[in-house]
């Protein structure tokens, strides 16, 4: 007998991928993927291919490869979503969907002090990432954090800048650097 469910959660590559999709909903080769999730491509196409006959992933042919994406029509997307959130984190996804920012350095995430202030939630980006991932960067942070779009702020500096912000001891940059911060990608150093 077939059983959907065992299928879906029996297996880490297939929790990987699944993760991935959430935490960056764009479509992804089966390269890009087996290259982000650090797998073997074998590995990761055995996964797509049964997500896709499970109706959670939907593949298209694009220049020569398959590329997926999130079935968003299917019926278990929504509450295998929320799924991954409740067991990955939304602070974890947040750092995977960032990962795929090309440039990227560091991430860092700042909430406001007091939590109940009415100040946003910052999104420290810091690298040389082209300045058009960054909106999107921005919009998928605010979702993947349950924040309305007007309670999440990016604050974005190139390497040098962020050095001389930091060692200036700029408002925001000591602010990240004094108070609670989350490290989403990079380390902890100034």
């Amino acid at each position: 007998m077939n059983d959907p469910l065992a299928e879906l959660l029996s297996s880490r590559v297939r929790a990987a991928v699944l993760a991935r999709f959430v935490a960056q909903p764009a479509a992804a080769s089966l390269t890009e993927l087996a290259s982000r999730l650090g797998l073997s491509i074998s590995s990761v196409q055995h996964e797509c291919y049964k997500l896709e006959r499970l109706g959670v992933l939907i593949a298209r042919r694009e220049a020569g490869s398959r590329r997926y994406r999130l079935a968003d029509d299917s019926a278990i997307v929504a509450a295998l979503t929320q799924l991954v959130i409740a067991t990955r984190g939304r602070e974890a996804l947040l750092a995977l969907a960032l990962r795929e920012l090309s440039g990227l350095e560091r991430a860092l995430l700042v909430p406001p002090e007091p939590a109940s202030s009415p100040a946003p939630t910052h999104l420290v980006v810091i690298g040389e990432v082209p300045l058009d991932q960054l909106d999107a960067a921005l919009d998928r942070a605010a979702t993947l954090l349950d924040l309305p779009p007007d309670r999440l702020a990016l604050a974005f500096y190139r390497p040098h800048d962020w050095q001389t912000r930091t060692t200036e001891e700029h408002t925001l940059a000591h602010r990240i650097l004094t108070t609670h911060h989350t490290v989403l990608v990079g380390d902890d150093s100034s």
